[in-house]
């Protein structure tokens, strides 16, 4: 019994202990909580610019919200995508100036007066007006209702298909929204246009007078965080677009790029305007301190090539082989939660380089991809020149074919390549005639049996029905 009290004793101290240690494992080891940042809007986000990694968000980043003037982003998109030259001429109609309220944001543009697509980037990007963001609607689809289908379609091939505008401008509409995720989305794209990071940087412009207004019109940015002599400024900010309604309260998209990292930030429904600027510096503090740099490769450690062929009369001879060197080392900047075996590395390389090559010539590149984006591009260039040979050392490299050998096989390899499918080799061949003839014998052999029977059966039945006959007609008729 005392045994028994003793192991009982023992046991439970042990599974106490036991406990004890797996509580306090749990307790050190379980994942620390997301920080809490000190912002006053009621929607933020950052996100990485590169993976689309959400690094911090306040609020459902797919919650429905207004983005009055940050609505111009996409406006300024579809300019950009049309094909339109910088230089050409946007005229303002009456119905792009007068149906714009005289207290919302404007450049007094008036009736009849022109702007170059490059002047107009700026107005609508820096001092946000209305009147012109009517007259590139115009300029780009013919009408106002037709650019905004415009606008939602393309939002929508983005994946912003929580968002639908309704005008170019972000004036208030029922209709006319868009989401944190969504406009960061947008952003993403827009960006990718040299043209619209120059204008989104610039904090003051300078438009030339016009025939309607004799002197230049001077416009500044309305995002303080790219003015040098601003409170707000931000040696990271790249640029951004702001907008305000009463009913969406303050909103800036913002992009920042600081030692190769890129952010774009997100903050709507701000009370006041200097929120929007102060949240969107705490989100850059807080989103540049969550990276690690990974690096995938050194540029001396991809080591390919590619044969070095010349043409000559008996064809394409290989006279050398061709060392390729990538430019630079794989370095990507990943958030701490982003694995770097997540990235995917593909080589794009032909298997051939026709002579003559110069040293550095760009042949190929290396692209590091994450979740679909390209994060990084790296050429491949040669490692050394490849001169020609004269035709007296090719014909010495020609190897001496058969003129009829050399049909054949250049009708083989036609065939194979223009008229065989993928899965139409030898072994496939072999199996289907073997399947075939199979397949054959035994309908054949179905067949015969088949009618084998049927005649015996015929037989049979011929037999039996003369002697039935036959005994019928003894019984039935003998004695009439």
């Amino acid at each position: 019994m005392k045994k028994i009290k003793k192991f009982s004793t023992i046991f439970f101290v042990a599974v106490l202990a036991l406990s004890h240690t797996a509580f306090a494992y749990e307790f050190y080891h379980q994942p620390a909580p997301p920080p809490t940042l000190p912002l006053e809007a009621e929607l933020a986000l950052v996100v990485d610019a590169a993976t689309g990694h959400i690094l911090y968000n306040r609020g459902d980043p797919h919650a429905r919200a207004l983005p009055a003037s940050m609505t111009k982003v996409m406006t300024a998109l579809l300019l950009l995508e049309s094909g339109a030259d910088m230089d050409d001429i946007i005229f303002h109609s009456p119905e792009a100036v007068y149906t714009i309220p005289r207290n919302s944001s404007h450049i007094a543009m008036n009736a009849g007066e022109s702007l170059t697509v490059s002047q107009a980037l700026y107005a609508i990007m820096l001092p946000s007006a209305n009147d012109v963001s009517n007259a590139i609607a115009e300029f780009v689809s013919g009408d106002m209702e037709s650019f905004a289908v415009m606008m939602t379609q393309r939002a929508h091939e983005l994946g912003a298909v929580n968002t639908n505008f309704t005008n170019a401008h972000g004036l208030p509409d029922d209709n006319h929204f868009t989401t944190l995720y969504d406009m960061h989305l947008i952003m993403a794209e827009a960006i990718k246009q040299p043209k619209f990071v120059q204008v989104i940087n610039a904090p003051r412009y300078r438009i030339p007078p016009t025939d309607f207004q004799p002197e230049p019109r001077f416009i500044d940015n309305t995002n303080a965080m790219v003015r040098p002599n601003d409170p707000h400024f931000s040696l990271d900010t790249v640029g951004g677009k702001t907008g305000w309604t009463t009913p969406s309260g303050h909103t800036l998209v913002s992009y920042a790029r600081r030692d190769g990292i890129g952010l774009i930030t997100v903050v709507m429904a701000a009370e006041r305007r200097d929120i929007i600027f102060n949240d969107t510096a705490t989100l850059l503090n807080h989103g540049f301190e969550q990276f690690d740099p990974h690096q995938l490769f050194t540029a001396s450690e991809l080591s390919v090539g590619a044969d070095l062929v010349q043409r000559s009369r008996e064809g394409v001879i290989v006279i050398d082989y061709m060392p390729i060197v990538a430019e630079r080392d794989a370095l990507v900047y990943l958030p701490h939660n982003v694995s770097p075996d997540d990235v995917q590395v593909e080589l794009a390389l032909p298997n051939r380089l026709t002579a003559p090559v110069y040293a550095g010539q760009t042949v190929g590149r290396v692209t590091l991809t994450y979740n679909g984006r390209i994060l990084d591009q790296i050429p491949l260039r040669t490692a050394q020149a490849g001169i020609g040979l004269p035709a007296e050392a090719l014909e010495s490299l020609a190897p001496a074919v058969n003129p009829l050998q050399d049909l054949a096989t250049t009708l083989t390899e036609y065939y194979q390549e223009n008229l065989v499918p993928e899965w139409l080799t030898l072994q496939n061949l072999v199996v289907g005639a073997a399947t075939a003839v199979l397949g054959t014998t035994f309908l054949v052999l179905c067949v015969k049996f088949l009618r084998f029977g049927k005649s015996r059966r015929k037989r049979g039945m011929m037999a039996y029905s003369s002697k039935s006959f036959k005994t019928h007609i003894s019984k039935n008729y003998k004695y009439r």
